[in-house]
């Protein structure tokens, strides 16, 4: 993608928070499941604009096979918990040049949650700026309603039992359960 191409997208993304009209609901349909590549501080705006719901943040990449195996459990935690204050945010750690690649896979996975990607692409810089520590995917990030960041699951090498969507699905469910 042309410089050009990038400041434009880069700017729509800046008018649409600035306007405050960023939809923050997922959409049941499959023909308006978008890709917004964002900046740390744009996210950031995202989340504070997300206070009220309990948030999870799906952080993941079309070249991580475990990524891709775990995601329609994300769109279906969406999908059954959303009417309970859960809201899901997709958030691609791939580069520029694979946003149509990982868009075509939200599109096939019915993605219809709020699709997001990182402008720092599958950089050391994302890792960085999210506070991957592992920096390694899947990493999922679970905020509460006040918008404090309540759990990571994050990929340990060295642990003898990594995560599961088992793990994920408590951990939102006590959050919802919280008033």
């Amino acid at each position: 993608m042309r410089t050009g191409t990038r400041t434009t997208i880069a700017l729509c993304a800046v008018a649409i928070l600035a306007a405050g009209s960023l939809n923050v609901n997922a959409d049941e349909s499959t023909d308006k499941i978008t890709l917004r590549a964002v900046t740390p501080k744009q996210f950031n705006a995202v989340l504070e604009k997300s206070k009220g719901k309990v948030v999870l943040i799906d952080f993941w990449a079309t070249s991580c096979r475990p990524c891709r195996a775990q995601f329609p459990h994300t769109v279906a935690l969406q999908k059954k918990l959303a009417s309970r204050g859960l809201f899901v945010i997709s958030m691609s750690c791939d580069d520029e040049e694979s946003h149509e690649e990982a868009l075509k896979f939200l599109v096939k996975s019915k993605s219809n949650v709020l699709n997001l990607r990182s402008t720092l692409g599958a950089s050391d810089e994302t890792y960085s700026a999210y506070e991957i520590d592992s920096g390694a995917l899947p990493h999922y990030k679970l905020y509460d309603r006040e918008g404090k960041l309540r759990k990571t699951f994050a990929v340990d090498p060295t642990a003898k039992k990594q995560f599961t969507t088992d793990d994920i699905d408590a951990a939102v469910e006590q959050l919802l359960a919280e008033k």
